[in-house]
């Protein structure tokens, strides 16, 4: 059984250029913002669908500059260094969760947007390898840095969880 990361390298390796990457990208970050918008609208604790509007946000933010590059071959005018903070951070009142704790199935979309950060962050990080041109390479290890910065986030909001977890 190979891994997620082998799949992913296997993946970037059967792609014929830059476009059919970015086009890839492209139908990747509609996914996760449409994963990320149906969470946010099931969510009834605000801090869940805090995250997930914000991480829906990000990916619109990520189709933008692939769609920039995709039709006008222009590059986003961004920082190339990976993102140090977040708009916010998580700020757990478990208290006001359904029963005072959070359920498994909120557990399960995290981990289900864990991955999907993951595998993203392996894709551009792949392709960056396999790009020749320097500002090119910039770009898509920025989006790997953006997509590192989503899954420590989304891991912080799992540890909260499980922190509450265990102590109870």
């Amino acid at each position: 059984m190979k891994s997620a990361y082998q799949s992913v390298v296997e993946e970037v390796k059967k792609l014929k250029g830059i476009e059919e990457a970015v086009a890839l990208a492209i139908e990747r970050e509609k996914e996760a913002r449409d994963f990320y918008l149906s969470k946010a609208a099931l969510m009834e604790d605000p801090k869940f669908k805090e995250l997930y509007e914000y991480l829906a946000n990000q990916e619109v933010t990520h189709l933008g500059y692939l769609e920039r590059y995709r039709d006008k071959k222009e590059l986003p005018v961004v920082s190339t260094e990976i993102p140090s903070g977040q708009s916010f951070t998580p700020e757990f009142d478990l208290g006001r969760t359904k029963g005072g704790e959070v359920t498994l199935g909120d557990a399960g979309i995290l981990i289900a947007a864990l991955r999907h950060e993951r595998k993203s962050e392996d894709f551009y990080t792949e392709v960056a390898k396999r790009v020749e041109d320097e500002s090119l390479r910039n770009f898509f290890q920025m989006l790997a840095g953006y997509e590192r910065g989503h899954y420590e986030l989304i891991d912080s909001f799992l540890d909260e969880i499980t922190r509450f977890r265990m102590q109870t």
